[in-house]
């Protein structure tokens, strides 16, 4: 026995290789099959990485959304780490070579799936970290966006590999987390919510003056790589601005007000108000809304959590994905499109696992304090707040990965599975 368990972990290492490399062809395969669709969110970003990649300033000539588009120059509609990760291939690989972001994304998007294992073999044994790597593997339909999913998601789970491990415990991988998370918050700047966990994380999972000491420094080095960008902001505004002036459009979205995004354009066009300006009269008229109707925003909050939670789509899949593969009208897009499809259903299903696995090992809450609390959070804050859309459950999807993985690994070590093993196990031999 010993023997055939050493063969076994032996073989553990190859087989995450194999997969691994499967999947990054697979991913290779759709990064270049695809011509990413320039709508909304990937229009606005092409435009302003294809300005700054071309030296000629930070702004975006379209301001998107799918009920009204507006021209003009925005000088903060986007936050500026997705736009500068683009921008950078631009300059690379030639201006506009959208083709050379989702091939990097491909890359990125494998490593996700190799931190989730690493994360996983902090609580698993390797046969279920496997697993959670294989539920991982599932999740590449935003590998051929224009989207900062694949980007922000890699930072997301370094800094999890980080913080989760041994390593929080140095100082200079603290740091290395400070950097990860000041990404972060210029990638996507609605997870700054999540720097208070981790800084108190880092601060009181082993308490200690070190270990304070480490937690002012991951939140100092936060706060230096965020301020520049908003002293540029002031400086473009002449006001506070945080990290875009997207924020009042979003939150007017996801109020679902019955009033039209083009009333409030013709209205700042009326007050001659400036994009910053613009952007607090979403602001203003959504929240007059929800002070005039307050019964609304607690039906808000249900209709956000509905949408945020829909098994149904994965936000842009049909247009973003699965549409321009097959309308191609040959072979080889088209099994990539149903092959992609296929697996997008059962990283629908790893969710629902996850979701039963989790509410099952419910007791082991405070040693899986960080797992349990990165969806909690998510869920509460756009249950409360923010626009709800399924690609927002990003970082919790590797989380109920390895919560399903930890869910195999109980039944795996019941009395009920291995007396089950044992039946069915010398009738296989007589076959």
């Amino acid at each position: 026995m010993p023997g055939v368990m050493t063969t076994a972990a032996k073989g553990l290492p190859r087989a995450l290789l194999v997969l691994a490399a499967a999947g990054l062809c697979l991913r290779l395969a759709v990064a270049l099959e695809i011509t990413p669709v320039l709508l909304y969110d990937s229009l606005e970003y092409h435009h302003t990485a294809v300005h700054l990649a071309a030296g000629e300033g930070y702004y975006s000539d379209v301001l998107a959304s799918p009920t009204a588009t507006e021209t003009g120059r925005f000088y903060s509609v986007r936050a500026p780490g997705y736009v500068g990760f683009i921008a950078a291939i631009y300059r690379l690989a030639g201006l506009g070579n959208d083709r050379a972001v989702t091939a990097v994304q491909a890359l990125l998007d494998t490593l996700s799936g190799l931190l989730v294992f690493l994360i996983a073999r902090y609580y698993l044994r390797p046969r279920a970290a496997l697993l959670a790597f294989i539920g991982q593997q599932a999740l590449m339909v935003y590998v051929p966006m224009l989207m900062s999913e694949a980007l922000f998601l890699c930072l997301f789970l370094l800094s999890l590999w980080i913080l989760l491990g041994p390593w929080r415990e140095r100082w200079g991988w603290a740091a290395v987390a400070g950097v990860v998370w000041g990404l972060i918050v210029l990638t996507r700047p609605e997870k700054v919510i999540f720097v208070p966990l981790f800084a108190g994380w880092l601060a009181f999972k082993n308490y200690s003056r070190p270990a304070v000491g480490r937690a002012a420094l991951f939140a100092a080095i936060v706060a230096a790589l965020i301020t520049p960008w908003l002293i540029r902001e002031y400086q473009v505004h002449g006001r506070f601005v945080w990290m875009t002036t997207r924020g009042g459009m979003t939150f007017f979205d996801g109020s679902y007000l019955p009033i039209e995004k083009r009333t409030v354009f013709k209205m700042a066009e009326a007050q001659g108000l400036d994009e910053a300006g613009l952007d607090r009269l979403f602001f203003r008229v959504s929240l007059d809304y929800l002070k005039q109707h307050p019964a609304h925003y607690f039906w808000t909050c249900f209709k956000r959590l509905a949408v945020l939670t829909d098994l149904h789509t994965y936000n842009g899949i049909g247009s973003f994905f699965w549409k321009p593969l097959v309308n191609q009208h040959r072979p080889f897009p088209t099994a990539l499109a149903y092959l992609g499809y296929a697996l997008f259903i059962v990283s629908r299903a790893v969710m629902v696992l996850g979701l039963v696995a989790a509410a099952a090992g419910i007791r082991r809450w405070r040693e899986l304090f960080i797992l349990y609390a990165i969806p909690v959070m998510i869920v509460l804050f756009h249950f409360t707040l923010f626009l709800g859309k399924p690609r927002y459950l990003v970082p919790a999807y590797p989380i109920l990965c390895i919560f399903m993985a930890m869910g195999w690994e109980r039944l795996a070590g019941s009395e009920w599975f291995k007396s089950s093993s044992n039946v069915a196990g010398p009738q296989v031999g007589g076959l």
